[in-house]
């Protein structure tokens, strides 16, 4: 996509791309919001790599991970990475797909920068990172590189239309929309695994294309539902 199309798109959505430094950001035209970015160094992921529960955590229960075995993870939904750079630093070799361009830059940047940084550089070596549909990335992908576990986090329709949802979600909805495709993504993902797919949903909401998981992981406000491949 070239820059013309890329700010167009952007302007369209209401925002534009900055950088500060090293850093790339996402700025509303309207001023709602100064910057958005996305960092693997300092803040949530900061946090969540120092004090997120190690392997006992949902998460890592959910892509099977236990002693003596650590997934190979390919996280079809990438979105901000957290999920994927927690994997990471558990220990799993995990690839990314993102298929909005302008998130993709995000992420790209934000690997960028952690690669030289002492305290994460060995965490997100173990990242590979694909700007792609994920639907025609697992159609051609070869039979020999099925990876052990297919991660799915689609975007949950946002059902209540006066409600305030937080400035990342506004800024995903308006650059990716909900995740229309979910349906046949996991239809397709239960031949391209070796072992499982987790999918992420909302505590409480249905079933990603009304299928039954062979198994769930909860936490408080989450459910990783596991389907097995066919």
């Amino acid at each position: 996509m070239n820059d013309q199309i890329l700010n167009s798109q952007l302007e369209a959505a209401g925002f534009r791309l900055a950088n500060a430094g090293a850093v790339l950001s996402l700025e509303a035209l309207d001023n709602s919001f100064k910057s958005f970015y996305i960092d693997f160094i300092e803040g949530k992921n900061r946090h969540r790599r120092l004090f997120g529960g190690g392997k006992g955590q949902p998460l890592a229960r959910a892509v099977g991970m236990k002693k003596g075995f650590i997934p190979s993870v390919l996280d079809v939904t990438a979105g901000m990475g957290r999920d994927a750079f927690v994997l990471a630093t558990l220990g799993c070799t995990v690839t990314m797909i993102e298929r909005s361009p302008v998130i993709s830059m995000l992420l790209e940047n934000a690997l960028q920068r952690a690669a030289v940084h002492s305290e994460v550089s060995k965490i997100v070596s173990r990242i590979s990172f694909y700007q792609a549909d994920s639907l025609d990335f697992l159609e051609i992908m070869d039979q020999g590189d099925k990876p052990d576990v297919i991660y799915m986090d689609p975007m949950y329709p946002h059902r209540d239309k006066s409600a305030q949802v937080k400035k990342e979600m506004r800024i995903f909805r308006a650059l990716v929309g909900d995740d229309i495709d979910s349906d046949r993504l996991l239809e397709l993902a239960r031949s391209r695994v070796l072992r499982r797919i987790v999918v992420k949903r909302p505590k409480g909401a249905e079933y990603l294309a009304g299928l039954k998981p062979h198994s769930e992981v909860a936490s408080k406000n989450t459910r990783y539902d596991i389907y097995l491949p066919v």
